[in-house]
């Protein structure tokens, strides 16, 4: 008879491709480890989103489609990009990654989970009262979060800041990098190409921007409620040095790019527009506006997704059934700890 196996303990399914998470090797298509690096990734991914739709729900809260949507970047990123050190995360010579995108918050509170900075039971905590994990990131209390954050367009500035000062730091730091994810709807906002063009003026060959292009933001399709296309010929026109990915799921895709930028430091900043699918993976929240902002309505709702995440790749993948049957059924609404304090009145006094 088997056992039931424990949810928040993923050891027979994955561990780091990397034993040691501070170096990086170059991992190309004919070295022995290359496709262990890419089912590992895999892997890797179908646990991020399995974990962070458990985390959501517990949550009552969330953003599934931008959570969803980046999923492969932040495994392939975590797993054989950065440099970092989860018992230091102040580290003076790891590379730095931005969110930007901050209300897609869960999914990299998943990936820091899952490579040691935290316990893995945290993310149950999610958005609660004096939780370490809230709703938007704070540095302050995260481990592995560089800054804290939530208006959008923010954070692409302060990286061309940061860049500039891993710059001054001297030749012991120029093999460092500077990684901001940004949202393609989060384009919108001015304060994003000033930092755009002050990155080009500055030719900050160590700083990459990623633009999660995955065409859907809070009300709507972005090419209907502001566009940002020809989004490529655009940050070309900024001095930038612009590569684009076009399936931003595919794992092989995004190692053999980031791969291929290791060798090419051109005295530009570098930005990667990535084609991905808002909620992908989940058919409801697909290309779906009503899911940027939503944790799944139930507990059923939510094991239904889980089961669905393992019939697309679970299953492939060789991760037992028994799995997402356990981690949906220790799912628990956390509920609030105060009643809301609020009055409420038809009109204002």
């Amino acid at each position: 008879m088997s056992r039931k196996p424990d949810p928040m303990d993923y050891s027979p399914f994955w561990r780091p491709y990397r034993e040691d998470l501070s170096r990086v090797y170059d991992c190309l298509p004919f070295h022995a480890g290359y496709g262990d690096l890419l089912r590992n990734t895999e892997v890797l991914a179908y646990l991020i989103r399995s974990y962070t739709v458990y985390e959501m729900t517990c949550g009552a809260l969330g953003h599934p489609g931008g959570s969803l949507s980046e999923v492969e970047l932040l495994a392939v990123l975590y797993n054989y990009v950065l440099r970092f050190k989860p018992g230091d995360p102040g580290w003076g010579m790891r590379d730095v990654f931005y969110l930007s995108k901050c209300h897609a918050c869960p999914s990299q509170y998943t990936a820091l989970a899952l490579f040691g900075y935290f316990p893995i039971s945290d993310l149950k905590g999610y958005g609660y009262w004096d939780s370490h994990l809230e709703s938007h990131p704070d540095c302050l209390r995260t481990p592995g979060i560089e800054i804290s954050g939530g208006s959008l367009g923010q954070i692409p500035g302060v990286a061309v800041g940061r860049a500039l000062g891993i710059r001054r730091n001297g030749p012991d730091h120029n093999d460092r990098m500077v990684y901001v994810l940004i949202g393609d709807g989060e384009c919108n906002e001015g304060s994003v190409w000033e930092a755009f063009m002050a990155a080009g003026q500055y030719r900050l060959d160590n700083v990459l921007f990623i633009i999660d292009n995955n065409k859907v933001q809070a009300k709507g399709f972005v090419s209907l409620d502001m566009g940002v296309e020809p989004l490529a010929d655009k940050l070309a026109a900024f001095n930038h040095d612009v590569h684009e990915i076009g399936n931003g799921h595919d794992v092989s895709e995004l190692v053999n790019l980031f791969t291929t930028l290791r060798q090419q430091r051109r005295g530009r900043p570098i930005s990667l527009v990535v084609n991905t699918v808002k909620g992908k993976k989940v058919q409801e929240c697909q290309y779906n506006p009503n899911w940027h902002t939503s944790a799944p309505r139930s507990v059923e709702a939510a094991q239904g997704w889980l089961h669905e995440l393992w019939l697309q790749d679970g299953k492939r993948l060789g991760i037992p059934e028994a799995f997402p049957a356990a981690l949906g059924g220790a799912i628990e609404v956390m509920p609030p700890v105060h009643d809301n304090p609020d009055r409420i009145s038809e009109k204002q006094a």
